[in-house]
């Protein structure tokens, strides 16, 4: 019961943070750039990766590297950035792709 409040916790701060930086990018007029930044923001708050001293428990990824290579003096962050990274990767390819295919849809000015 108390992983699933922590991970309500957790999806609301998410929410707020993400509102937050909907409100900062606002402002950027390349959509595409707005569109990555506001994706990668929410990959990074919501992948879970594995707590390495408590077995059994997630947190957010980026809370693992952080604590795991800041925190503990034996800690490994490198399984925790691997995800995120990879994570990011793939944003950035579905990104790619749909742009690739809005700009094939684009009509042709001649």
């Amino acid at each position: 019961m108390e992983m699933v409040v922590a991970w309500i916790v957790v999806a609301v701060a998410g929410l707020g943070t993400l509102a937050g930086i909907f409100m900062l990018t606002r402002a950027i007029e390349t959509q595409w750039l707005r569109s990555l930044l506001r994706c990668l923001a929410t990959v990074w708050l919501l992948v879970p990766w594995r707590i390495e001293a408590v077995d059994g428990y997630y947190a957010p990824a980026y809370i693992v590297a952080l604590f795991e290579g800041v925190f503990r003096a034996d800690g490994n962050p490198r399984p925790a950035l691997i995800v995120l990274a990879l994570a990011s990767l793939v944003v950035i390819v579905i990104l790619l792709i749909a742009g690739a295919i809005r700009w094939v849809r684009a009509p042709k000015s001649s």
